[in-house]
């Protein structure tokens, strides 16, 4: 079925993952190609936190796979929303395919009472970025709304505590990465893409975690330096690297890493000697920016953006991290990936 105009923007936004559409909108820098996509099936739930109400979206895996049933947590960049986040991304055909309850969670905009907008009121996270000033986001707790969801999911369906995951992108990745750290007792792995760690801490409980990084990102600079948002340059980030060893440090990590590079595009450096038994990952993929690798496409032009890649999955990957990841002492899963498209 076709969708509005604004929708297909909607949806472009999500897989910027709140990082340039603003940009592309006020120097007036047309899209390429015009792409549609099918909104994915997934109820809509409520629930209240800080005494209002927040929406999120649960998608239940067809088949007959029988419970206990893993779930992955899916949250959407700045300026995205859930449910485009699940359809551009490929979750809905992961879960199908591999049994997992999947949730795409919503941040909340600055203004409740203005329409939605990503270049005047987008759906921020509050990752602890301190690039986000606004106070209404600082003032929402979004460690405590994930942590209702994952209270009310478990009342709801009989989930596996050994096998719940969350992953982002941009803002999204950033939350996630907050969530490793003050929520890890609700994880047993984590991936993050295209952002930072705001938090200097370690994590309470040990934890996997995957790190996906393009070498060609605007909005997150690999070697560190001046990174381009909607809402102006950002001097001095820091490079990839150092995101990297914070979770090596604080995860008690020892030996060097081990790496593969599974094709001319990708390097994966993989910790494997962790607290716990766990494992930290840092994939980086030459020919990517500020994107979602292997997403469906988006139009967006290069010198803009940043390149995409298909050299990398990063859904399909990312949930063969998650299978291989359980809670320390469960079985692993086996992962089935997606076809082409």
């Amino acid at each position: 079925m076709g969708r509005s105009r604004g929708m297909l923007n909607g949806m472009r936004r999500a897989l910027l993952g709140g990082s340039l559409y603003a940009v592309l909108s006020s120097t007036g820098i047309a899209w390429s190609d015009d792409r549609r996509v099918e909104t994915p099936i997934a109820q809509r739930s409520f629930i209240e936190v800080q005494d209002t109400g927040r929406n999120y979206f649960v998608h239940f895996p067809s088949g007959s796979r029988a419970a206990p049933w893993p779930l992955v947590l899916v949250l959407h960049g700045a300026g995205g929303d859930a449910l485009e986040t699940l359809a551009m991304y490929r979750w809905i055909e992961a879960s199908d395919l591999n049994g997992f309850i999947l949730v795409g969670l919503e941040a909340r905009p600055p203004r409740l009472w203005f329409p939605v907008n990503f270049k005047l009121n987008p759906r921020i996270w509050n990752s602890g970025d301190p690039g986000v000033q606004q106070d209404s986001i600082l003032k929402n707790d979004d460690v405590a709304y994930t942590r209702a969801v994952l209270d009310e999911l478990a009342k709801r369906y009989t989930i596996d505590p050994n096998r719940v995951y969350a992953t982002g992108f941009s803002s999204g990745g950033g939350m996630v990465q907050r969530l490793g750290v003050e929520l890890s007792e609700r994880f047993a792995a984590i991936a993050a893409v295209g952002s930072l760690r705001a938090q200097n801490v370690a994590p309470r409980n040990p934890l996997s975690v995957l790190l996906v990084y393009g070498r060609r990102d605007p909005v997150v600079p690999y070697e560190g330096g001046k990174g381009i948002t909607p809402w102006g340059d950002r001097p001095d980030q820091p490079p990839v690297a150092a995101n990297t060893a914070g979770w090596v440090r604080d995860l008690h990590c020892t030996g060097e890493a081990q790496t593969a590079q599974p094709n001319p595009q990708v390097l994966r450096e993989a910790w494997k000697d962790c607290d716990g038994g766990n494992e930290v990952q840092a994939v980086t993929v030459n020919d990517l920016g500020h994107h979602w690798a292997g997403s469906l496409p988006d139009g967006l032009k290069e010198s803009v953006a940043g390149p995409m890649s298909r050299s990398f999955d990063d859904t399909t990957e990312i949930w063969s991290f998650f299978a291989a990841h359980p809670r320390h002492g469960a079985k692993p899963q086996a992962a089935v990936a997606p076809a082409d498209r």
